[in-house]
């Protein structure tokens, strides 16, 4: 789950504990007004940390990984043309 996500979730449940009525929709408008304060918060951040959960930049590209041999039905195709 992304900080955002968590963020909005917290939101959510602080509205939700003050009023029943209160939706997941205006939850976002709210999180999306007060989103100067998600930074602020920290807790996330460090728990994600604590988990062993990386950042999404020191995750490996999907390209990086595969692997520059070709398969051979795609060498077979080139050898037709």
């Amino acid at each position: 789950m992304t900080a955002w996500n968590d963020f909005v979730k917290k939101i959510y449940h602080e509205g939700h504990n003050k009023d029943s009525n209160y939706s997941f929709k205006q939850a976002l408008k709210d999180a999306s007004a007060r989103k100067s304060e998600m930074g602020k918060t920290g807790s996330v951040a460090k728990t994600e940390t604590a988990m062993g959960v990386k950042s999404k930049a020191s995750k490996k590209s999907r390209k990086s990984r595969k692997s520059t041999k070709k398969s051979k039905k795609t060498k077979t195709l080139r050898r037709r043309k």
